[in-house]
């Protein structure tokens, strides 16, 4: 069991330790005494030796040795163990040390080595293998691991650090540091040794330059570069060792020179690696090193490590050493420590700033102004503290005293400049730019924004000014072509400047300012400059300094105001949403939010700081939406582990325990899948281990327990991770009783076992009771159960109670009788029986639990391949083959994977529709593991097997092949999955000559359950899906219910599915509240499909452009990306509907390729549509339709044709439809059912048969959809053939289509006719204003002709949630101004129910002797109880006895008496009430006024062209109704 090593728990950094590649002791011994291991180099003794520059003891250590971790016995000559070491070094450094702390000062002798180490001088050989060494890709690890190095370091732990510096080291070594400084300036100036000490006196501080002003920087003459060939050349001592002097002595006199060319070629081949060992060959060989080779290890510190910090005080080491040994640096090692230097200094600002951020963001959840996690608080403490601007600094003066002719590189200026402005050092920044000005020195444009920034930020505005005249005054000599500034960056300055007048307070300035840029770039040779200049100043001028003064409502204004492009636009209002949510402005956080939204590009950047925002203001629930967005990432980062801590302890906090460790636990794992193994992963898996600890430190500090589920997955999460965080997984443990051990799974109880062994067997907790009453019921449910354990944990059981066996040795014969199952029947039975766990048998059932194939199954390549087929899930192809390999080399050397390996990757080649590859995975599984029916494990193994070879015949269409593999599985015992069946619902189509997939689909469902298979969310899904476009609402929503039920959460899947459905019946209200309802949901997983139904059901049954563009506008809220589908509803929306707009129609074709995609015909075709059909322009639509052919993009397809021809009936053009279908022929576009359907109704507008018949014949049977029958039947009955139209109507019935759409006979006629209706008329002018007043005209007409109970009335309501209608004739009592009134019981009834949660209700009333009908829509409200009595006195005393006796709609059951009940209730009640003639109205009963907001008056004409006329409420109308005609 892996513990991780956690004191503080926190991330652990592992610096390398910086060394040289030469050994230790031939550097000592070629210094005085003064070298000792404690002594520091000048103002680079005190580097960092971590990762973020944390000061410390400069110790010589090998910094390029091969193996960091070979430390030998002082006094050891034999290399070590594994051949990577040296004992000859090992022991020399031993012996120097010792002769260090002895404190002699004699100087020191070069101990004698027992084999000698070097290189020789080149040779063929030695080339060649370097050059093989190189081409195969092998880097010789050089760099040592340093000792590991907490990241987690405390403050008192930095202060302790800063005590620990020696001041007397310190000022000796900088003294010599000195001496040798000034031996080079004398040495360059030719001056005495009397100089040289006064140079030695003179403090390397100092800034020789900082007194003078620009202006009194004087300009020089370019100078030849100094020659670097004068160094210093101390004595070397000699080595006595007879073996060296022979190598020494038989070196040919050109030796030297050897070494030097050789390491220069490999430093510019960059062959890094070699450059080490050459250096110490020579060294070895008593050469001394030249500034050229010193350069070329110096190169080899910063390239070599794979740790960007690393390269830092790896660098300053190799220049320590060269001043120790009197080698002078020339201008390549100053200018190549200056840009290193500043480059982390620009570092050390970024991570500065970042910290900050996260501060900000994330910290004070536990203490306020903390950071979450403790390593932050010591990276911030450390970075505060880094000097490498300093450094750089000092080295820049330190280079140019004195050296009148040296001069740098415009990089190496360039950076020590920003560096320097970027940190506000403006005097320094202004003595190096003088310093490159005096040189002559072609500056690089990128100094001068972060220049004017810092003059800005010192309050200079003047000298800012300046400097922007500066860069302008460059830039005008580039302009005119003379190499004057290197890489331009006007823009940048642009928005300097501009951001410098805010920050002086002359924001009118900077307005000013830009307008002048921007009229002069409107002229056109240069606008296209115009719209980056104009993104780049308000992106990083205008809005940048509003963001960093808080005035993040103003950012955003200007963001909105000024014309920026679509990118830049999302990054503004990125920035401002970060800014605006890490500072609590809801407000404009959440606007910005919406604006980032907008973008296809990752989201992250803007919902993590929402999701921080709600969190810190306790609004977990408003939170959850963002991490919806956060959890859909396709490729998330290390930036989601800190809010994935806060988002888990957010929901814990809140009581959702086990949901914030579930959401921890995949957040996490996640994370570290999609990030590439190396230092990266060992970095990210460190941060993981430190979120998983603050949340544990949470629980603990808390006392919350969680489940034992969620304890155990997030105790599996922590192994997931490469190993348990030992206080977290003990506090996980504590709510582990009898009871909740019994629950586990096999796989839980095991872990669970380890972890409280491993705690008892390394005292990694106190060995109190809890713990070992737990571990006894951890071992008890292992042992009464006979679990099958592997070696590693029963040999860690083994040890633990070795350890506790003096105080319980009854655990350990429980362990005996556990390791020895054959004298299980003479002891006493166990009395744990794990429940409910289906996987834990009793011993009875000991051949049960054994797998005869386990010893041969490979369960490690198992887990990779189920890994990788899991990772590649909607690619199977090349994972597929990738697993394949594997498998094949697993059977190879006699190894197997696991069962539900082989039904994995069977359903990965059904995927990929390789038949042949899922055959031989069969036939292979039985030969590995022949099936043996009396084991239970094998027996559930090839279940798998067999139930995922029926999900791949299905998927492959070979629904007979499935149905043999299906009985296979009923033999065994056993039964598809719910998943499996889903299958079979899903891919009906591909095998059903029956149209009614829905109720084959229903038989399907029913099968599953009677064969013992609990329904999943998938099999539902699919069922609904079917019910729903046979537009079977009412069975829909059943399952719907059903499902809720049963404990199902329906996913988005499920809701789009009923949308869907509520769409095609036109049911608007209840669609969107489902529609709701499913956005609401905490597992909502955003998709486009229920978008996509409301907006056709808004744009094709409703026509309401607004509603349609509404909920385009809610998908875009959600950040879902727009379907082609999407696109061509919009175009339609605009198109079609009023106010017709085709300029923003053809304008989504623009949006279509700002997407990255192209337009599809589709899209095209809705245009055409539009042109002919909306606006009846057929020149239009001609016009549109022959350029997309033109256009080699978009290919011929139907849609187009179709488009056309709708056109072209819609405009009375049918005649000219046959050239344009010998066309679609010619360009083999195939005939549709649609297209035969537009065909057919146009030449039946134009009554020529025979073609509609020839288009109808040409379509062929097998192609026919209900529509098509439905357009010829409607064709033959335009021109009275009724009897071909019955022959059509015979053709579709015989093939399964619903009998919906035929033509149903009715009346008695013998032609199979509809009576007509001929009784009446209804024009406009026969109507009231009110609707009221009209229907009384109505009713007492029919009163007056007889109409059998006119007041007769159909009520209708309908339940919410589910929205079943039921229906029922009821009296009409009342109608007044208000609306009509009934009366009935409202407690038990059914309609009672409805209305209690749906008020809406409508009445119908049909007279028949009229042929007239009213429609009422409207909400139902209560009578007060006094309008109820009134009425009820009135009822005759039966009826009112009635009322209180009957309990409306609920069951009398017959076993009971049935009526018998009720009429002893009715006796009960006139006993009650015997001789009272006042009976009160029961509380239970009483009117109910529905209240119109729609009335329809209806009078049946002749040919079913009925007169239809609504009345709407309608306050702006001055009766208070709409009336319009309706079609009939």
């Amino acid at each position: 069991m892996v513990f991780k090593p956690f004191t503080h728990i926190a991330r652990q950094s592992f610096a390398k330790t910086l060394t040289h590649g030469y050994a230790q002791s031939v550097v000592a011994a070629t210094q005085s005494s003064y070298a000792s291991s404690t002594a520091q180099f000048g103002p680079f003794g005190n580097h960092s030796a971590s990762r973020f520059g944390k000061a410390g003891t400069s110790q010589l250590q090998n910094a390029f040795q091969n193996n960091p971790n070979a430390v030998a016995k002082p006094g050891s000559t034999h290399a070590s163990a594994d051949g990577n070491g040296d004992g000859g070094l090992a022991a020399y450094y031993a012996a120097w040390q010792k002769h260090q702390h002895n404190g002699e000062d004699r100087e020191w002798k070069q101990y004698q080595f027992t084999k000698r180490i070097g290189w020789k001088p080149p040779s063929a050989v030695f080339e060649g293998k370097s050059r093989e060494k190189e081409e195969a890709g092998q880097r010789p690890e050089l760099l040592p691991g340093r000792v590991a190095l907490d990241r987690a370091y405390t403050t008192s732990a930095v202060d302790d650090i800063k005590k620990a510096e020696d001041g007397v080291a310190e000022t000796a070594a900088v003294a010599k540091i000195d001496e040798a400084i000034a031996d080079e300036i004398c040495r360059i100036q030719g001056t005495s040794d009397v100089a040289s000490k006064q140079a030695t006196a003179t403090p390397i501080t100092q800034n020789e330059g900082s007194g003078q002003s620009l202006d009194e920087v004087g300009s020089f003459d370019l100078l030849p570069s100094e020659s670097s060939s004068v160094t210093a050349t101390p004595t070397i001592a000699a080595s006595s060792s007879s073996t060296d002097e022979a190598s020494i002595s038989s070196l040919h006199p050109t030796e030297p020179q050897s070494f030097f060319e050789h390491i220069t070629r490999l430093e510019h081949a960059k062959l890094y690696t070699e450059i080490p060992p050459v250096f110490e060959s020579m060294l070895l060989a008593g050469i001394r090193p030249t500034v050229q080779a010193y350069n070329a290890l110096l190169a080899a510190a910063i390239n070599l490590p794979k740790a960007k910090h690393q390269a830092v005080p790896k660098a300053l080491d190799v220049y320590s050493d060269m001043l120790r040994r009197r080698v002078l640096p020339d201008t390549t090692t100053y200018s190549t420590l200056i840009e290193l230097l500043s480059l982390r200094a620009l570092d050390v600002s970024r991570m500065k700033a970042d910290l900050a951020e996260a501060k900000l963001r994330f910290g004070g959840m536990q203490q306020a102004g903390q950071f979450m996690f403790r390593s932050h608080e010591a990276e911030h403490d450390i970075l505060a503290e880094d000097e490498a601007l300093v450094y750089a600094i000092k080295l820049f003066n330190i280079s140019t005293v004195g050296a009148q002719q040296r001069s740098f590189s415009s990089s190496t200026y360039s950076l020590l400049i920003q560096a320097c402005a970027i940190r506000g050092e403006v005097d320094n920044m202004i003595h190096v730019y003088s310093h490159m000005e005096a040189k002559k020195v072609v500056p690089y444009a990128a100094i001068f924004a972060p220049m004017i920034t810092a003059f800005a930020a010192s309050g200079d505005l003047s000298s800012a000014v300046e400097c922007y005249n500066e860069y302008k005054s460059l830039a005008v000599l580039d302009d005119n072509r003379k190499f004057a500034i290197i890489q331009r960056a006007d823009n940048e300055v642009y928005a300097a400047v501009v951001k410098v007048y805010t920050m002086c307070g002359k924001p009118d300035g900077g307005i000013r300012f830009l307008g002048k840029i921007i009229e002069v770039l409107d002229e056109e040779p240069q606008k296209d400059r115009l719209a980056a200049m104009r993104d780049t100043v308000v992106l990083d001028g205008l809005v940048q300094e509003r963001l960093d003064t808080g005035m993040f409502a103003d950012a955003l204004e200007i963001t909105e105001k000024h014309r920026l492009t679509p990118s830049t636009r999302r990054l503004a209002m990125t920035r401002i949403c970060a800014a605006a949510a890490d500072n609590g402005d809801v407000e404009v956080a959440t606007k910005a939010y919406q604006y980032a939204l907008s973008s296809a590009d990752d989201t992250s950047v803007a919902a993590i700081p929402m999701l921080a925002l709600h969190i810190r203001q306790g609004s977990v629930s408003e939170a959850r939406s963002f991490w919806a967005t956060l959890s859909t990432l396709s490729r998330p980062t290390g930036a989601l582990i800190e809010p994935t801590a806060m988002y888990a302890v957010a929901l814990i906090g809140s009581g959702h325990v086990d949901e914030g460790l579930m959401q921890a636990r995949q957040s996490f794992a996640r994370v570290r899948s999609s990030t590439i193994p190396g230092n990266a992963r060992s970095d990210l898996t460190e941060e993981i281990d430190e979120g998983i600890e603050f949340i544990g430190r949470y629980l603990a500090d808390k006392h919350i327990l969680p489940s034992p589920h969620a304890s155990m997955s997030f105790m599996w999460a922590m192994m997931e991770n490469g190993g348990l965080v030992a206080p977290v997984a003990e506090q996980l443990l504590v709510g582990l009783g009898p009871d909740e051990i019994s629950k586990l799974s096999w796989k839980d109880l095991t872990l669970g076992l380890q972890v409280e062994a491993s705690f008892i067997r390394n005292d990694l907790a106190v060995l109190d009771i809890a713990h070992t009453a737990r571990f006894s019921s951890l071992l008890d449910a292992v042992v009464g159960n006979h679990m099958p354990l592997e070696k590693p944990t029963l040999d860690l059981v083994e040890a633990c109670l070795t350890k506790m066996a003096p105080r319980h040795p009854e655990l350990l014969e429980l362990w005996q009788s556990y390791r020895r199952p054959s004298v299980l029947q003479a002891l006493p039975s166990v009395p744990h029986a794990p429940q409910p766990s289906s996987s834990i048998l009793t011993p009875g059932e000991y051949v049960e639990t054994f797998d005869p194939y386990a010893s041969t199954t490979d369960y490690r390549g198992s887990t990779i391949i189920a890994d990788e087929l899991e990772r590649h899930s909607a690619k199977t192809g090349t994972a597929l083959n990738d697993v394949l390999v594997r498998f094949r080399n697993m059977r190879r050397a006699g190894r197997h994977p696991r069962y539900i390996v082989y039904a994995k990757m069977i359903s990965a080649a059904a995927k990929d529709g390789r038949a042949n590859v899922i055959q031989d995975i069969l036939t292979m599984a039985k030969q590995d593991m022949p099936f043996l029916p009396h084991y239970r494990a094998v027996r559930h193994g090839w279940s798998s097997i067999l139930d995922a070879m029926v999900g791949a015949c299905l998927t492959l269409g070979n629904r007979a092949m499935a149905a043999q593999f299906h009985q296979e599985l009923l033999d065994i015992g056993s039964a598809p999955t719910a998943n499996t069946f889903g299958l079979y619902i899903t891919t009906l189509k591909e095998s059903t000559k029956t149209f009614d997939e829905a109720t084959e689909a229903v038989k399907i469902f029913h099968r599953a359950k009677s064969e013992g298979v609990q329904p999943s969310s998938f099999l539902y899904n699919a069922l609904i899906g079917k019910l729903g476009k046979a537009r079977r609402i009412d069975d829909c929503l059943f399952f719907f219910a059903e499902m809720r039920s049963h404990g199902i959460r329906p996913t988005s899947v499920t809701y789009g599915t009923i949308v869907n459905a509520l769409c095609r019946v036109s049911d608007e209200r209840f669609a969107e509240e489902l529609f709701d309802e499913m956005e609401s949901m905490p597992n909502y997983k955003p998709r486009p499909a229920p978008y996509n139904s409301l907006m056709q059901f808004f744009l094709t049954t409703k026509r309401d452009s607004s509603k349609v563009l509404a909920y385009y506008a809610r998908m875009q809220s959600r950040s879902i990306q727009p379907t082609m589908h999407t696109y061509k509803l919009l175009i339609d929306t605009y198109a079609t509907l009023d106010p017709i707009d085709m300029a923003a129609a053809e304008g989504v074709l623009d949006k279509i390729r700002a997407s990255g995609q192209r337009p599809e015909a589709v899209h095209y075709a809705s245009l055409i549509h539009a042109k002919g059909c909306a606006l009846h322009d057929m020149p239009g639509a001609r016009l549109i339709f022959d350029r997309v052919l033109a256009k080699s993009e978009v290919r011929p397809q139907a849609c187009l044709y179709q488009a056309l021809f709708e056109s072209m009936v819609a405009t009375h053009c049918v005649k000219e439809t046959e050239i344009v279908l010998e066309d679609m022929y010619a360009r083999r576009v195939e005939m549709t059912p649609y297209i035969a359907n537009t065909l057919i109704h146009g030449w039946a507008t134009e009554k020529v048969i025979a073609k509609a018949k020839a288009v109808y014949d040409g379509i062929g049977k097998e192609k026919r959809e209900p529509s098509t029958y439905e357009a010829m039947t409607r064709a033959y009955l335009a021109v009275e053939d009724r009897d071909s139209a019955s022959g059509v109507v015979r053709e579709m019935l015989s093939r399964g289509y619903p009998s919906a759409v035929s033509v149903a006979p009715a009346g008695e006629r013998p032609s199979g006719q509809a009576d007509q209706y001929t009784k009446g008329t209804l024009s406009r002018s026969q109507l009231d204003p009110s609707p009221f007043t009209q229907f009384h005209t109505w009713f007492t007409h029919a009163q007056a002709c007889h109409v059998h109970q006119p007041e007769t009335v159909c009520l209708s309501t309908a339940s919410l949630p589910f929205g079943a209608v039921s229906s029922r004739y009821v009296y009409l009592k009342e109608l007044d101004d208000r609306g009509f009134v009934i009366y009935s019981n409202w407690a038990t009834s059914r309609k009672a129910a409805d209305l209690d949660s749906n008020p809406q209700a409508s009445l119908a009333f049909w007279w028949h002797e009229l042929e007239r009908q009213v429609r009422v829509e409207g909400m139902a409200e209560r009578l007060s109880e006094e309008e109820s009595q009134r009425y009820y006195d009135l009822r005759a005393r039966g009826s009112r006895i009635g009322a209180w006796a009957s309990e409306q709609s609920k069951v009398l059951p017959e076993e009971e008496g049935g009526r018998d009940v009720l009429e002893r209730r009715v006796r009960d009640v006139e006993e009650r009430f015997e001789g009272q003639d006042k009976i009160p109205v029961p509380r239970f009963w009483g009117g109910v006024r529905v209240v119109p907001r729609m009335v329809e008056f209806w009078q049946g004409r002749e040919s079913r062209l009925h007169d239809r006329f609504r009345y709407t409420r309608d306050e702006t109308v001055e009766e208070g109704w709409r009336i319009e005609r309706l079609s009939p």
